[in-house]
């Protein structure tokens, strides 16, 4: 078997060497690197099984690194920093790294260990996703709601609007719909990801010519779509002359390219979403009407976190196996006043925040103790840097109560 191939990123001569030496030692095979430029470089040209890095690097830092990898091809990231800045954490884990060690750290005891256990988690098949209306977790009785309206719904024609505060699993649901309508495939697109200038091109297409830099026809989302689901996102956010395209598509199946003649007919279902109250947009003259009730055939609304807060318990059991797989290792033991301290917190952000919150844990998580609520205090501190001091208070009061 060959041996696993570890790009080694470190600034600081004496440290690399030392490091590179041990590792070959070890039996990997090491491509060493001064900075995260050069390492960026040598991953583009070679193959690497595991990326080793520094955070605090010149020309291109540990972050930055990792973020630059990610776009090239996915493989596991170790980021190591002297200090652990919490920022520094967190940035780390929602940018894809698999594990953080804090610098000094013992090689045989933590490294090793660790660089074995990306790879086997690289190794291993991914766990079957849940499918369907079981993407939307929760044994609350919400939870079970929305899931009885995903079956009733998604077999239909109907275009359907899920409503829903941010982070509280729109997405989630508009998948859950067309993987439970046997629709052909899903595109799915945020209206905020453009600039207003470039939306009807990216959604409905652009013939040769229509623009400057438009030196070929090109189909847009809507007819990558043809047969399938388009998943609109923040379509609270539409400007005026995109939903007027948009409900043509809904009330006929047609659709003109930018800059061409020919009309195009698409079978498309659409699905779409916002955290804002439409109707009230639709009262304030900034979202059409006829569009509302196009789009409105039928409707979900997704519950806060904060009014099912019985399935706090299961999404987090459900992260923290989903992370644990990620990483190689088992899940985590937790101590019931860990469960009680997450179900006291109001989450604003809903289960995406309950999502990162744990992350952060988890990469702060020394492997041993069970997760306690001191875990979870350090975690929303990284997480809500925004919180006054008055409030930064009250949510440790909160969290200590449980400990």
């Amino acid at each position: 078997m060959k041996p696993a191939r570890i790009l080694l990123a470190e600034d600081q001569e004496a440290t690399r060497e030392r490091l590179r030496a041990a590792l070959c030692e070890r039996g990997f095979a090491v491509l060493a690197a001064a900075d995260g430029a050069e390492a960026l470089a040598r991953f583009e040209a070679e193959p690497v099984d595991v990326v080793l890095s520094d955070h605090g690097m010149p020309r291109l830092d540990g972050l930055g690194l990792l973020r630059a990898v990610q776009r090239v091809r996915r493989v596991p990231f170790i980021l190591y920093s002297a200090g652990a800045d919490p920022e520094v954490v967190f940035r780390a884990g929602r940018s894809g790294a698999l594990r953080f060690l804090s610098y000094p750290f013992c090689f045989e005891a933590q490294l090793v260990p660790t660089i074995f256990a990306v790879l086997e988690a690289a190794s291993r098949a991914a766990p079957r996703p849940l499918r369907g209306a079981d993407r939307f977790l929760g044994t609350s009785p919400a939870a079970r709601r929305v899931r009885a309206w995903v079956r009733r719904i998604a077999p239909t024609p109907a275009s359907v609007l899920v409503l829903g505060e941010t982070g509280a699993g729109k997405e989630v649901v508009a998948r859950a719909l067309h993987e439970e309508s046997g629709r052909r495939r899903i595109v799915s697109f945020a209206v905020t990801e453009l600039a207003e200038s470039l939306l009807e091109a990216e959604l409905f297409g652009a013939e040769r010519g229509a623009f400057t830099g438009a030196v070929q026809a090109r189909p847009g989302l809507v007819e990558q779509a043809d047969g399938g689901t388009l998943f609109l996102d923040e379509i609270g956010d539409a400007p005026p002359a995109l939903q007027a395209k948009l409900l043509r598509v809904l009330e006929s199946g047609e659709l003109r390219r930018v800059g061409g003649e020919a009309v195009r007919r698409v079978d498309v279902r659409v699905i779409a979403a916002t955290h804002r109250d439409l109707a009230a947009e639709v009262r304030a003259g900034r979202f059409r009407e006829d569009l509302f009730y196009r789009l409105a055939q039928a409707t979900i609304a997704v519950p806060p976190l904060r009014e099912r807060r019985a399935d706090v318990d299961v999404l987090a059991r459900a992260f923290l196996a989903e992370f644990a797989a990620r990483t190689g290792g088992p899940a985590p033991a937790v101590q019931p006043s860990f469960f009680a301290a997450l179900r006291a917190q109001a989450w604003p952000g809903n289960a995406r925040e309950l999502r990162a919150v744990l992350h952060n844990a988890l990469l702060w998580w020394d492997g041993a103790a069970p997760l306690e609520p001191a875990d979870l205090a350090d975690a929303l501190a990284s997480l809500r840097p925004a919180l006054s001091a008055d409030e930064r208070e009250d949510a440790e009061r909160m969290v200590a109560a449980w400990r």
